[in-house]
């Protein structure tokens, strides 16, 4: 899909989302995907999630690792964090993942998630630095507060200019562990981190030390709805307590250029 001028200028971000950027860290489209479109991903993401599964119990399987307690393993050309608890064979999330499925290896080019990027970017031509996918099945663990950046710069010396868009692929709500949001976090850079959580617990942010009275805004949003939002904004989620599954990917791009993050060479947008 190419937009024609007039419908780049629709799809562009909007002099009220860039100051919602700027001020709070982030912004949300809602609807951006429509219902059979997201049927459509939706499918995909579940092939993906059984292929993992499958592939996690294969003879050759690369063994499980823990940090901190929690369950990682490198999987299909992933990075793959399993449910908290032991008990569960379910995918948490995993990083890359658009290489696994036909259905999604050519979502990074669509103008209604990387043309709103671009400006945030501050490049007209952008590239993607890594793409996520998210499982948040019913009773699936919340993901304490935390900022990108900190994660990001391990292998990006540009992380201030990494623009990340998360997508839900499920009607979101408070019940079924929605994102939150601490808004305008992200002006005060990168936090300090949590001291007793760990290894990878020094990435989440010590939000009780430095940012106690701040307000915590749930983004609840209809399934389709995309958030645009800065490496720096203090974020996370909580328990699935419903009944079904909360599904959602992240899509982060860069100005192009540059390598992604756990895939070789540049995959610039198609724009």
């Amino acid at each position: 899909m190419r937009p024609s001028s007039c419908r780049a200028v629709t799809l562009a971000a909007t002099s009220h989302e860039l100051a919602a950027f700027r001020s709070d860290g982030y912004f949300v489209r809602e609807r951006v995907f429509g219902p059979r479109e997201l049927e459509r991903l939706r499918a995909a993401v579940e092939r993906v999630h059984t292929r993992v599964v499958s592939e996690s119990r294969a003879p050759a399987a690369a063994k499980v690792e823990r940090i901190d307690g929690k369950r990682y393993q490198e999987l299909a050309g992933a990075c793959v964090k399993w449910e908290w608890d032991d008990a569960r064979a379910d995918v948490r999330s995993m990083e890359p993942f658009l290489h696994l499925d036909r259905e999604l290896e050519n979502l990074p080019d669509d103008p209604r998630l990387w043309l709103p990027a671009a400006a945030l970017c501050g490049a007209e031509k952008l590239a993607l630095f890594t793409d996520k996918l998210n499982f948040k099945r019913p009773g699936g663990a919340p993901f304490p507060w935390h900022q990108d950046s900190p994660y990001f710069a391990f292998e990006c010396a540009h992380a201030d200019r990494l623009i990340s868009v998360q997508v839900y692929l499920d009607d979101a709500s408070t019940e079924n562990g929605c994102l939150w949001m601490i808004p305008g976090s992200h002006r005060a850079g990168v936090l300090p981190g949590r001291s007793d959580r760990g290894v990878v617990g020094k990435l989440y942010t010590d939000v009780e030390r430095v940012l106690a009275e701040a307000p915590r805004v749930p983004l609840a949003a209809p399934a389709g709805s995309a958030i645009f939002f800065h490496g720096d904004v203090v974020h996370g989620s909580q328990v699935n307590r419903s009944a079904a599954s909360r599904r959602a990917f992240v899509l982060t791009f860069q100005p192009d250029g540059h390598p992604q993050f756990r895939r070789p060479g540049t995959r610039s947008i198609a724009g």
